[in-house]
């Protein structure tokens, strides 16, 4: 067929036709994978597997509330590893501070930012079996020291 003889206008509907039926067979494709998906045992969703993760070796690590709670589900919302300062955000409530460094290093919760202001609070020994719950409202950086 020769696509010169075909006037414009024609041209763009056929055009705009195959696109369609090319965007309508990958529907048909997705919509038929979805389909033998569902038939499939369902994999627990990422929502119900949000699980408290451990704090390595060497780390120092920040959850959301009271990882001994018997909860399962306690994020981790900043973890460390490298001597340094560094600020924060939006630690309102009460947190647990892990700290799992080796070789006597500490960190540091600080009511200003860069290191500035009070210290809020002190973890110069390695709790990384217990961990210290406290609220995190006043902290707006952390120094992690050795």
């Amino acid at each position: 067929m020769n696509v010169d003889r075909i006037p414009l206008r024609s041209r763009r509907k056929a055009s705009g036709r195959r696109a369609l039926a090319v965007f309508l067979a990958g529907l048909g494709l997705a919509g038929s994978a979805a389909i033998g998906a569902s038939t499939a045992t369902a994999a627990p969703s990422a929502a119900h597997e949000a699980r408290t993760s451990a704090c390595s070796s060497g780390y120092v690590c920040i959850y959301k509330g009271d990882i001994w709670d018997d909860s399962p589900n306690h994020p981790m919302v900043y973890s460390w590893y490298r001597y340094g300062t560094y600020n924060v955000a939006n630690l309102i409530g009460d947190y647990t501070v892990v700290n799992c460094q080796t070789g006597g290093a500490g960190v540091k919760g600080f009511t200003g930012s860069g290191g500035t202001g009070g210290v809020a609070w002190d973890l110069d020994i390695n709790n990384c079996n217990s961990g210290l719950w406290t609220s995190l409202t006043s902290t707006n950086s952390v120094r992690v020291y050795a």
